[in-house]
């Protein structure tokens, strides 16, 4: 099972490389990984089709996670590409085995995105699984849609 992280949106989205780099620590490693970024969706592209979620149709990969200056770059590339008005998605998708079936939606305002909400996005959520195929449910899908 792989996580793809996609912003979409009704008009093309520019493309932003890393912004620096960022300290990631897990299993006693610590590692220097490229910060938040913007990139052409290629990464299970094919398996986010097949998932059949109705999303909007310009879609871009984001390098996020749930940290302070990864909320600032989001937000202030939201400001930076879109107007007062407009909307985009962002999402979260489990593709392969013990993802959800349907999208857990939510909205907010651009102003109330917050460490909540990006938690929210980034940190896996769970919904139960009634087949007993996966005991500790499964991976739900997320859908957070922003208006600016």
């Amino acid at each position: 099972m792989s996580r793809v992280l996609l912003l979409a949106a009704e008009k093309p989205l520019p493309l932003l490389e890393p912004h620096g780099t960022r300290t990631l620590s897990g299993g006693g490693v610590t590692v220097a990984a490229p910060g938040f970024s913007v990139s052409e969706h290629t990464y299970y592209q094919a398996a986010v089709e097949a998932l059949g979620f109705a999303m909007m149709p310009f879609r871009a990969e984001l390098d996020l996670i749930a940290c302070e200056d990864d909320l600032r770059c989001l937000t202030a590339y939201i400001r930076e590409s879109f107007s007062p008005g407009e909307a985009l998605e962002l999402w979260s998708l489990w593709v392969g085995d013990g993802g959800g079936e349907r999208p857990r939606v939510r909205r907010c305002a651009l102003r109330e995105l917050d460490m909540k909400t990006l938690r929210f996005l980034c940190e896996p959520q769970y919904e139960p699984d009634y087949t007993g195929d996966f005991p500790e449910g499964l991976i739900s899908q997320i859908c957070l849609t922003v208006t600016v």
